[in-house]
């Protein structure tokens, strides 16, 4: 059983379609939630309908087909993140419909790095724009590597190879994309 994402009735599990409010039901290919909208608010992963004949969306440890290997190495760096008890780290932005799930050593870029694939189409962005870290002394923080449009935290500009601790509520922006970051606790 599952709760429907807009009126929160439960439903059963393979369900394609609420059926107490109509609401067309999505799934994370990354972590199999259901959800509704184009990215998984819980991990960041692709969202989508399940096919007449399918009863369960085809997640990355079960069938590596049916995502990207970028997709996969995401799902397999957010699944170690959780499970060694880090600080959950998400970079929002709602009008790209974008939701990053933060991951330690995780390269932000256009070209290279997990999210790349989010990321590419954004010409501002460097190939290596920024990197995220996460130690247990500062908690999350941030990298410029040497950008060419820089990296902000709350307006203040990035000095490269130098962390900028992260908080819950900050502003992110990598050249002229903003993230709104999200913290909280696993």
């Amino acid at each position: 059983m599952i709760n429907c994402p807009k009126c929160k009735a439960e439903i059963d599990s393979d369900s394609h379609f609420c059926d107490q409010c109509g609401q067309e039901i999505f799934y994370c290919t990354l972590c199999g939630r259901p959800g509704k909208g184009q990215r998984c608010t819980t991990c960041g992963g692709a969202m989508r309908r399940l096919g007449a004949d399918e009863h369960s969306i085809p997640l990355a440890g079960n069938n590596a087909e049916a995502i990207t290997p970028r997709e996969s190495a995401m799902a397999a760096a957010i699944g170690a993140t959780y499970r060694s008890g880090i600080p959950q780290l998400f970079l929002i932005n709602d009008n790209l419909h974008l939701r990053l799930a933060g991951t330690n050593g995780a390269v932000l870029g256009r070209r290279t790095g997990i999210y790349s694939q989010f990321l590419t189409s954004f010409n501002y962005i460097s190939g290596t724009h920024a990197e995220l870290h996460y130690t247990p002394a500062v908690g999350w923080s941030i990298e410029d590597k040497n950008s060419s449009n820089g990296t902000f935290v709350n307006g203040r500009r990035l000095v490269p190879a130098q962390n900028m601790p992260l908080h819950d509520r900050d502003l992110v922006q990598l050249a002229n994309i903003e993230f709104k970051v999200e913290i909280s606790q696993t």
